[in-house]
């Protein structure tokens, strides 16, 4: 009896080691699978620098390689492999130095990462919550501390896997990686393990004016999305939509492309809109924030608002290499041979008018987030529109990079974006588009719109309007 018993467990024993070395095994086969040789990772910058050389639209790129291959020397890693993240933390830094938001490595998100239960926005240094997995933090609440280390603080160590010619274009970037803290700043080395490890946070935020220091764990980013919809979020927006504030019309958009389905649907929306509201007197486009790489939806909007054929002279620069072929070809340019000049090409922006046509006084909103695309008909539309657009400067400079294409790499799991062209119109290199109307906002006013409690800058854009209407 006491043999059989002892057969038993021994056999239950071996039976639990097997099973736990085996999912052991499997999950060190899944975490070598996941590993990017060094090899890898060298093909990827040294293409980012290959790319810079040869494509970006700057007189000065070699120099721009030089100092993105001097930054790169103090990140190199002295590892055989590495996870996809550790190739962003290595890589994105030295790209970082162009100083281009058009430039750069998104952060890669696996299943697997720990990640904070929460996101946040930033608006002038605060990181406000706008979604969250955990009853004791709420969308609206401002985070003021992680373990300990001051938001100001978290937001410095970040910047460098941020891009952009200034700091407020950058900390747009940085709702993703303030979730990504456990991965990018708190990890210190990788652990395999059968059965996911939370850690803890104290994590300390304000809320409803009264500050307090919450204790919680992190999760997978596989189930921050189910767990983060049983609790409200922030508003988010829509890629387009339509409303009435009295007697003015008013367009909102947010960034979207028009690929799939959704171009069939934002031509039907505007087109059922503009036939049901066929009497509207004056328009309102609300561009706030928005950041479309594609001219064509706003173009098609503006084109039932004109009554002529017109069009506005623009100017572009294109490096002239095999590579850029069918940029050229879109601008006109049939490329002969590789001379890597960096050619100035005149283009226009064209509009026809449009069924149904709607004759209203056209105005445009938008604020210092509006860029690439929107930015660019917005510009086109001051000329051929006088003191018709409210706002206030954009951060994104007049003359932008543009033509932005994608490069996946499926062993780093990360998308590289990169320019093939620049705006180049005769104005200051630096110099931003500023609106007829400039609205001055508060840092608190502008978490009151994030948050959706008042919409100041919309408000003081209909008392402009209906005052100009007024005085006419």
């Amino acid at each position: 009896m006491k043999t059989g018993i002892r057969l038993f467990v021994i056999f239950m024993i071996s039976g639990i080691v097997v099973t736990f070395s085996l999912s052991w095994i499997i999950e060190f086969y899944k975490y070598q699978k996941r590993l990017v040789p060094l090899d890898r990772v060298e093909r990827l910058f040294d293409s980012a620098v290959r790319t810079i050389k040869e494509t970006y639209p700057s007189e000065d790129r070699e120099e721009i390689a030089r100092r993105v291959l001097d930054e790169y020397h103090k990140y190199k890693p002295n590892r055989k492999k590495m996870l996809p993240i550790d190739v962003f933390k290595v890589i994105q830094p030295a790209l970082s130095v162009v100083n281009d938001q058009n430039f750069r490595l998104y952060p890669p998100i696996e299943p697997v990462y720990s990640v904070l239960p929460f996101t946040v926005i930033v608006v002038d240094g605060r990181a406000i919550v706008s979604s969250s997995a955990v009853e004791d933090i709420k969308a609206g609440d401002e985070l003021l501390e992680i373990n300990g280390r001051k938001i100001s603080e978290l937001i410095n160590q970040l910047l460098p896997y941020t891009s952009g010619e200034n700091y407020s274009i950058r900390e747009q970037q940085l709702s993703s990686l303030i979730q990504l803290i456990p991965e990018l700043v708190d990890k210190n080395k990788d652990k395999i393990g059968i059965f996911y490890r939370q850690r803890e946070y104290n994590i300390k935020v304000k809320s409803d004016g009264v500050e307090k220091t919450v204790v919680v764990k992190t999760m997978t980013a596989m189930s921050y999305p189910r767990e983060s919809a049983q609790f409200p979020a922030l508003p988010t927006r829509r890629p387009f939509e339509f409303y009435k504030e009295g007697d003015i019309g008013v367009f909102k958009f947010g960034t979207f492309t028009l690929s799939g389905t959704i171009y069939n649907s934002y031509r039907d929306f505007v087109t059922n809109t503009l036939v049901q509201n066929n009497d509207m007197k004056v328009v309102l486009v609300d561009l706030r924030g928005v950041a479309s790489r594609d001219f064509t939806i706003f173009k098609e909007l503006f084109e039932h608002f004109v009554d002529k054929k017109t069009s506005v002279e623009r100017w572009i620069s294109i490096v002239n290499t095999a590579y850029n072929m069918s940029v050229l070809n879109k601008y006109g340019v049939d490329f002969e041979k590789t001379t890597n000049e960096l050619l100035r090409i005149k283009f226009f922006h064209t509009f026809e008018p449009r069924e149904p046509f709607i004759k209203a006084d056209v105005w445009v909103l938008f604020d210092r987030y509006t860029s690439n695309a929107a930015l660019d008909f917005i510009y086109t539309f001051k000329k051929l529109r006088e003191d018709r657009t409210i706002g206030e400067p954009t951060l994104m400079k007049i003359n932008h990079t543009t033509e932005v294409d994608y490069k996946f790499d499926d062993s780093a799991k990360t998308s590289f974006i990169f320019p093939s062209a620049v705006i180049n119109e005769p104005i200051q290199h630096d110099a931003v588009l500023k609106p007829d109307y400039e609205i001055e906002l508060t840092t608190e006013e502008r978490i009151n719109y994030v948050k959706s409690i008042e919409d100041v800058m919309l408000n003081k854009a209909l008392e402009i309007i209906r005052e100009r209407a007024v005085k006419r």
